[in-house]
């Protein structure tokens, strides 16, 4: 465009290129994953309120929110495997506009059977949105800097709980009984209906392949084909066989089971978290509150572990650190469930170490295949990983209803922290392919 037909080769114009490809491509992803975790959940912060009006128990609330994964684990594959067909445009406009209206329609519930079909829709219809997102990054973004393109996706991730937080406690608070409302269907409504805007915004705004991006130099695709090209594994001999060439791969589903350990911890405190807290004394507000503690320390953790495991090229230690430390806050807690100050700080910890491995752990499918099995494998791990969300809620729900308290359960998920460490250090130990990124002599 402007008169360049060579490929610009110094670190400069890379960099550039990807700061360039990240501030047109994340905001609008990073805003549609908060709304993401905001809609899977709400449920959380809700049942607060839900509890009191429709007498639901402990019991019905594990279980609604576990059938959310149900209904995502079964359709995550095929809405992965359509995406690498039409495009991510198309996909996002599908995925948020539906999840959107179901999410959405939460406010007319009123019966367990009402709670458990509109749980269940709400996981089919988010079916392939985070694993498309991170299959779509892979078709951007080289190896040795998908852990940092990741990090600042699944940022989103632990942003949202900043959000959730205040956002529930308020609407909860200040909408309760505007319109002849509870604050909890105002939060269902709320939360909703941005979703089908935001759809419609990625159709228009996020081209579908970086041959498409109209804000690319020529010079600068090409240049960015060299690099995707000559870090990325050969295509499999047979284009269909994308699904077969993921489900061959013993890797994949080794980080799927770890991806499974990490995310009990993860979707138990999503879930009851709100819970926890109130039970020790505190106020729906001031529940959403402090829940912005744990949440900023994710943030700021995910963000400089992917950024040092990109730059030295390593991903077995920076995971297992994470996994570890996550297992000593959850282990932590356990002796602070009555006092709410220390509990918050060692679910801080657990939020850190957590969100830097969730990161770390993500940095690794894209590189172990590519084109059509890419987007199999990383639907393949995904599932595996999301299935954590049928067990979690329900399981800690069922122990909390048995024992009393959630000291059993903290300590089951610490140790399953502990086992993903184990088996990833293990497992992807040097010697095995596509173990990590290549190691780097320049910094970004």
């Amino acid at each position: 465009m402007n008169g360049r037909t060579s490929i610009p080769a110094r670190a400069g114009d890379e960099a550039a290129l990807f700061h360039r490809i990240g501030w047109r491509l994340l905001p609008v992803l990073c805003l549609c994953y908060v709304f993401n975790y905001l809609d899977r959940t709400n449920v959380g912060y809700a049942q607060l309120q839900m509890k009191e009006q429709l007498a639901f128990s402990d019991a019905v609330f594990g279980l609604g929110a576990s059938l959310f994964f149900v209904g995502y684990a079964v359709f995550e594959v095929p809405s992965n495997l359509l995406l690498a067909r039409i495009g991510v445009r198309a996909t996002l406009l599908r995925i948020l506009c539906l999840w959107g209206l179901a999410s959405a329609a939460m406010m007319f519930v009123r019966t367990p059977t009402q709670f458990y079909a509109l749980r269940f829709l709400i996981g089919v219809f988010e079916a392939g949105f985070a694993p498309g997102v991170l299959y779509y990054l892979t078709l951007w973004f080289p190896r040795r800097r998908l852990a940092q393109a990741t990090a600042l996706f699944f940022m989103a991730f632990s942003v949202a709980p900043i959000l959730a937080g205040p956002m529930a406690g308020a609407i909860m608070t200040y909408l309760d009984g505007a319109a002849g409302l509870r604050g909890w269907q105002w939060l269902y409504l709320l939360e909703g209906i941005p979703c089908v805007l935001l759809g419609i915004v990625a159709f228009r705004t996020l081209p579908d392949r970086p041959a498409e991006a109209a804000w690319l130099h020529e010079a600068d695709k090409a240049r960015l084909q060299a690099l995707l090209r000559a870090d990325s594994p050969a295509p499999p001999a047979d284009a269909h066989s994308g699904l077969g060439a993921a489900m061959r791969d013993a890797r994949v589903w080794v980080l799927g089971f770890v991806s499974f350990l990490l995310i009990l911890g993860i979707y138990a405190l999503a879930f009851w978290q709100p819970t926890m807290l109130k039970g020790m004394g505190l106020t729906v507000m001031q529940v959403g509150l402090y829940a912005i503690v744990p949440a900023t320390t994710g943030v700021i953790a995910s963000l400089l572990v992917g950024r040092h495991s990109d730059r030295t090229g390593e991903r077995r230690w920076h995971f297992a650190a994470g996994a570890l430390a996550g297992a000593a806050g959850l282990m932590l807690t356990t002796r602070f469930q009555h006092d709410a100050l220390p509990a918050i700080l060692c679910l801080a910890l657990a939020a850190a170490g957590t969100s830097s491995a969730f990161t770390v752990l993500w940095s690794m499918p894209g590189s172990l295949l590519s084109g059509r099995s890419a987007a199999a494998g990383i639907a393949i791990v995904s599932t595996v990983g999301g299935s954590a969300g049928m067990v979690a809620p329900v399981a800690v729900g069922a122990i909390k209803a048995a024992t009393g308290g959630f000291t059993l359960s903290l300590l089951l998920l610490s140790s399953a922290l502990v086992l993903a460490a184990l088996i990833f250090v293990l497992y992807f130990r040097p010697g095995r392919p596509a173990m990590s990124g290549p190691r780097r002599a320049e910094t970004a």
